[in-house]
């Protein structure tokens, strides 16, 4: 799932976010449209990203979210024979891209709605899809509640994901909350959905385990703490995955830097 902020409030005019985050998921659990679980080749996926957002005015910012990755299939040998069944396979490059408008809605919400821009390879050989060939458009409402004086947030999102070239539209939920600890530390927990509305083509699959797959539902969830250091926000986020459908079961590990930089 990308892993762009659950943010309810435009940035300042002339203010930017910047956020840089690497992800790793690594899993060899496969779930199929049955839930029905495959062993497959242990698959780690490897995702550098840059998000960045931008105020034109104090109700309008523009985001955009470029990901690279690295995705690895590991070989197979044969135990005690040393037979090698499958000699392993990577790809690195581009991925899918996305820029987008967030217009403030209310002082509790705001909308967002963006494209994806189909820079990633769709025709790997082996399924190591890094994009998925596909300009989807995407349009979300998201929530958010400060609730003071408890230093303390929450948020919901909602959205609906309409894909083409024969992938199953989607509808998006998540939930955050968040604690802030003094000055300087923030804890909080996500939980991230991704439900198909299965009217997808059955014979587009969109890769080796639920990289970009057709009708596929997952459920993600898990912390996140991060720490303030001299105007950059540091943080780890840690992530389990629930209700896997065409997808695989992974956990998942981030670590991010982000800041704040004023026009003014």
């Amino acid at each position: 799932m990308c892993s762009q902020p659950l943010a309810a409030w435009t940035q300042p005019q002339g203010t930017a976010f910047l956020k840089f985050d690497n992800r790793m998921s690594r899993g060899d659990d496969f779930h199929e449209i049955d839930s029905n679980s495959v062993q497959i080749p242990t698959l780690t996926d490897y995702t550098a990203s840059l998000y960045a957002e931008y105020g034109l005015r104090d109700i309008l910012t523009v985001l955009g979210y470029v990901p690279f990755k690295r995705i690895t299939l590991n070989r197979q040998v044969g135990r005690p024979s040393g037979f090698v069944y499958f000699v392993g396979d990577s790809v690195t490059g581009l991925g899918d891209a996305q820029i987008g408008l967030r217009y403030q809605l209310l002082s509790l919400g705001a909308t967002r709605a963006s494209l994806e821009a189909p820079l990633g390879d769709d025709t790997q050989s082996n399924g190591l899809l890094t994009g998925d060939g596909e300009v989807n458009q995407s349009v979300h409402l998201l929530l958010g509640h400060s609730l003071y004086p408890v230093p303390a947030y929450a948020g919901i999102s909602v959205g609906f994901n309409n894909r083409v070239d024969g992938y199953s539209d989607e509808l998006h939920f998540a939930a955050e909350v968040g604690y802030s600890i003094g000055s300087r530390w923030q804890v909080g927990l996500q939980v991230r959905a991704l439900e198909s509305l299965e009217n997808g083509d059955d014979s587009v699959t969109g890769g080796m385990g639920g990289l970009f797959a057709n009708d596929q539902t997952q459920w993600a969830y898990g912390p996140h703490v991060s720490c303030s250091i001299a105007g950059y926000s540091l943080g780890l986020g840690l992530e389990g995955s629930a209700r896997s459908h065409n997808a695989v079961s992974a956990p998942a590990i981030s670590l991010s830097i982000s800041t704040l930089v004023s026009g003014s």
